[in-house]
């Protein structure tokens, strides 16, 4: 090879480590600052079905209902968002009879915006909003799901607009607590054998499903 070849080469092969290089921090730039890494739960810890201060879609709570259902899920799982809709109309249909629990599963190999919008429902909750919260995660859904950036301003968007303390949303977001009680839950859910979302156990079953319909015909055969 003449030196004016092996000069070219090296050219070459030097523009190419560039380009490899580029396309990392390009890529890395662009992949979302979800806080996708929970803190780690030690194994002894998990396996409670029901924690402390529960998140409720019901009025009735699992201490006053006949039968409590509790859910894990996945703010950006479609499949939680079609499920919505029917445990919110079962919690309204059974009232007091019905609690009905909500907790985090999120599953974040798939899904890099899950963890931050469970953080969005939590800093709702801490004012008293978890359920106006919870409905517009799953009514945007689609919306921001879908979208390879970081979701956190919308999230606090929505906080805003449903007339949160903004000031208050942040130290919630940002509090250590916040995450581990997000990864308890995760924690919780793998312990008692769910592992996908939307998750369901009532009375403490662990129920297998084929459809949202046939959750309320388990429900109705419990309370009946």
């Amino acid at each position: 090879m003449s030196p004016r070849a092996a000069q070219l080469l090296a050219i070459v092969v030097a523009l190419g480590f560039v380009a490899i290089i580029a396309a990392i921090v390009v890529s890395s730039m662009n992949r979302p600052e979800a806080s996708d890494a929970l803190p780690e739960v030690p194994a002894g810890e998990a396996g409670e079905l029901l924690r402390d201060d529960p998140h409720l879609l019901s009025e009735a709570t699992p201490e006053t209902a006949e039968v409590v259902l509790v859910e894990f899920l996945d703010f950006q799982c479609p499949g939680c968002a079609s499920a919505s809709p029917f445990v919110q109309q079962l919690a309204a249909d059974y009232g007091d009879r019905l609690s009905v629990v909500v907790r985090h599963l999120p599953l974040t190999e798939i899904h890099p915006h899950a963890v931050d919008a469970a953080l969005a429902s939590e800093a709702a909750a801490a004012q008293g909003q978890f359920v106006a919260m919870y409905e517009r995660l799953f009514e945007t859904q689609q919306e921001w799901a879908r979208s390879a950036g970081d979701q956190s301003g919308t999230f606090r968007g929505f906080a805003e607009e449903l007339g949160l303390d903004l000031g208050e949303y942040d130290r919630v977001v940002s509090d250590a607590a916040t995450l581990e009680r997000i990864a308890l839950d995760r924690a919780d859910a793998f312990a008692l054998g769910a592992g996908g979302t939307p998750s369901f156990f009532l009375d403490g079953e662990f129920l297998q499903l084929s459809s949202f319909e046939e959750l309320r015909t388990i429900v109705e055969a419990r309370l009946n």
